[in-house]
């Protein structure tokens, strides 16, 4: 069928306005891809280029979530253990709303904060989530007005370095990790909508996570959420039932603060390590009715320790605290090239437009070609440290620093 020159224009802008529209509902972007649209973003520009900066309520390390024009980021007032997620416009950067929540305090790491978890949000609601050792709750608000919706009590949260760990949004409901370091651990599951508990996998926890879950859909079965830590290793759980699909136990041999995330090629990718040293990459593909899986290949050191890595095309890059950068070919484990940038990092890549984006913990913004040859990177000033991730929707990037939300792109 040819269609009309109108038409076509039509569709093809139509086509272009939803690419552009990409929504970026929880870390690290859709199921936890890191793959970004926006046409326009360049790959150099200064504070001049930025469409906005403003000065977040609290410092934290968690990454910005957006939906249209709304984007949501927590924030942890200084001196205080106090939480707080605001919306703010896309558009001006001026804050729609803000909630406050009064959590308990506790031991934490040096390089972690009271927000270190990152929200998400689905058409009607964001999701927020905190963990103490006094009490641990996640909540829907509202997107409009940060009216509360629901609140879910989830008993004390254990663990040495304090939490981590995000919540997404799949189908319908809210999926958290609620991994600790003694067996009151669980992969829960609520209604979006109301908050009721759909299930709950419970395990013996023995040192906690900080990684989110993604999704694996195979084209023989039902989808599968996918978690990792070393109590338990890499599993798959019926997004439906919770029940357990396949497991392996073992195979994360270290802590897991990076998250796993799937390849259109059908890999699933996991990594754990400890310090800036030690670290294991794990490569596992599921079978094609989603009942078991099986270990492709393991990648030693190489890999980091918080920063998730990331496939772009027929490419594995995986991006070490460091700053060492390693190209592999995803298929089959061959490395390409391997480069020190200047760093350290804690926040994970993303890619827009062939480019890798990261920030430093120093606060400058790292664009490297997603390109099996190696070519030295930009390196762009933010102004301020940041531990956290870029997010990349309706053509546009925000980029938050320890206290502050950028806006860049057009």
């Amino acid at each position: 069928m040819k269609l009309r020159p109108v038409l076509a224009s039509a569709l093809l802008l139509s086509l272009s306005l939803r690419a552009g529209a990409q929504e970026w509902t929880r870390f690290r972007g859709p199921n936890g891809s890191g793959l970004g649209v926006a046409p326009k973003l360049p790959a150099e520009f200064s504070e001049q280029d930025f469409n906005w900066k403003i000065e977040l309520p609290g410092a934290g390390h968690s990454s910005p979530v957006v939906w249209g024009e709304r984007v949501f980021v927590t924030g942890n007032p200084k001196d205080t253990t106090t939480r707080i997620i605001a919306c703010v416009s896309a558009a001006d950067g001026k804050t729609l709303w803000q909630k406050e929540y009064a959590t308990g305090g506790y031991h934490l790491h040096a390089d972690n904060n009271y927000a270190a978890s990152s929200p998400a949000v689905d058409a009607e609601r964001v999701y927020f989530h905190w963990a103490s050792p006094e009490n641990s709750g996640l909540v829907a608000l509202d997107q409009k007005d940060g009216r509360e919706v629901w609140k879910v009590d989830l008993g004390p949260f254990i663990s040495q370095h304090g939490p981590g760990t995000s919540p997404i949004v799949f189908d319908g409901t809210v999926l958290l990790n609620f991994d600790q370091d003694q067996p009151k651990s669980f992969l829960l599951a609520v209604d979006a909508q109301t908050g009721r508990e759909r299930w709950r996998h419970e395990h013996a926890g023995t040192m906690h996570t900080a990684s989110a879950p993604c999704i694996f859909t195979p084209a023989g079965g039902v989808p599968l959420v996918i978690t990792e830590s070393f109590s338990t290793g890499l599993v798959a759980n019926d997004a439906r039932t919770g029940a357990v699909a396949w497991q392996l136990p073992g195979l994360m041999k270290k802590r897991c603060v990076s998250s796993p995330f799937v390849t259109p090629a059908g890999l699933i990718f996991a990594q754990c390590g400890e310090g800036r040293a030690e670290s294991f990459v794990e490569a596992v593909r599921p079978a094609a009715d989603g009942k078991s899986a099986a270990k492709v290949y393991e990648i030693l050191r190489t890999g980091g320790y918080v920063p998730t890595p990331i496939v772009v095309g027929d490419w594995l890059f995986l991006w070490k605290e460091n700053g060492l950068v390693t190209c592999l070919r995803a298929a089959s484990n061959e490395q390409l090239w391997s480069e020190r940038i200047e760093g350290p990092f804690y926040g994970s890549p993303v890619a827009v437009n062939g480019r890798l984006y990261n920030m430093t913990t120093r606060g400058d913004l790292i664009v490297l070609a997603a390109a099996e040859k190696f070519a030295p990177p930009g390196r762009i000033p933010l102004g301020e440290g940041s531990h956290a991730t870029p997010a990349v929707s309706g053509g546009r990037m925000y980029l938050r620093t320890f206290t502050h939300l950028i806006s860049v792109g057009k």
